[in-house]
């Protein structure tokens, strides 16, 4: 049986068999409306927590968001229907991966794709191209992430959302940096930065609310410390403000982004033979991560773990080494 999962002012009660949101056989704008904040609270948990603390409420109220595409519903709700019912697999399917169920992630994002093509929001086919992108990057397939990610460029292009290219084309620069391929990635970041500049004041939907300045001032230092790892340690001198700034701008809310660019930034001080600044960075990171229900951090963690183990004349950096290769993340109940 699972547990509660938390959020901060109640609970979202899970039931073996969710009630449908509709109850009169039509749907009309507070169903809607409703998914849309379940999803929500779901997500914050998801940014705070990890997959681990929402896998269970998303998936089990599936079948009760995709019965609404059933029943009656006006033209003019068609589409924000299609949406809402769209993210909650996109939702779920990120969970899934954050847990570390990928073949799981991989058919919630494809029903997604169809449910949001139906309703139209070639936005939120950004996104979910984007997050499938992210699953073949993090399982170290480059050439398939670039290729979600461009389809996750055009899709923002035909909906109109530089906000949307701006994440894609961020993307793009991360796994270039993972090929090896410097100039290709400083220009693509080059573009996105130029896009989030540009998006000022454009509408922001939930599914993309993390890209912040933060999140952009991560992925600059991802990329740079990737290219400071395969191509040429001076990116660290990059890396590490980028860095910095994305800490100053993640709050407890985005704590499992925060342990990721943590990780970098020790990283980059190995990198940089700041080894004693590092080490303890690296044991905060390790502290984050075990309240965590992430299964990513441990695969996130093994960049760092090489480079402390590298440092084979110091035994505090053998030691992190150690440390990491010993944690298990504590995924929870999914």
């Amino acid at each position: 049986m699972s547990e509660p999962v938390e959020q901060p002012r109640d609970q979202i009660r899970e039931h073996p068999h969710p009630e449908p949101w509709a109850r009169r056989g039509r749907v009309g704008r507070t169903d809607v409306a409703a998914v849309v904040d379940f999803t929500g609270r779901l997500r914050r948990l998801d940014y705070r927590h990890g997959g681990g603390r929402c896998r269970a409420a998303a998936v089990a109220r599936l079948p009760a968001a995709r019965a609404l595409l059933g029943l009656h519903v006006a033209d003019d709700v068609l589409g924000p229907l299609c949406t809402a019912v769209a993210d909650l697999h996109n939702l779920a399917g990120w969970a899934c991966f954050d847990t570390g169920a990928v073949d799981e992630a991989l058919v919630h994002f494809g029903v997604a794709l169809e449910v949001a093509a139906l309703g139209g929001d070639r936005v939120l086919l950004s996104n979910i191209h984007y997050r499938r992108g992210r699953v073949r990057l993090h399982h170290d397939s480059p050439e398939q992430a670039l290729a979600e990610f461009r389809l996750g460029e055009r899709a923002a292009g035909a909906g109109g959302s530089v906000l949307a290219l701006a994440v894609t084309r961020a993307n793009q620069a991360w796994a270039r940096a993972r090929l090896g391929d410097e100039e290709a990635a400083l220009a693509l970041l080059a573009r996105a930065q130029d896009d989030f500049a540009g998006a000022r004041g454009e509408p922001v939907p939930a599914w993309a609310a993390f890209f912040t300045a933060a999140d952009l001032s991560a992925m600059t230092g991802v990329v740079h410390t990737e290219l400071a790892r395969s191509v040429d340690p001076r990116h660290v001198e990059s890396a590490v403000p980028a860095l910095v700034a994305a800490l100053d701008g993640y709050g407890p809310d985005m704590a499992r982004s925060r342990a990721f660019t943590l990780m970098s930034l020790a990283t980059c001080q190995l990198i940089d033979d700041q080894v004693e600044r590092a080490v303890a960075v690296g044991e905060q990171v390790l502290d984050l991560c075990r309240g965590l229900a992430s299964a990513r951090t441990a695969a996130r963690l093994r960049p760092l773990r090489d480079e402390a183990a590298r440092r084979r004349g110091d035994a505090d950096a053998r030691a992190l080494a150690r440390r990491i290769s010993a944690f298990r993340p504590e995924v929870g109940a999914v």
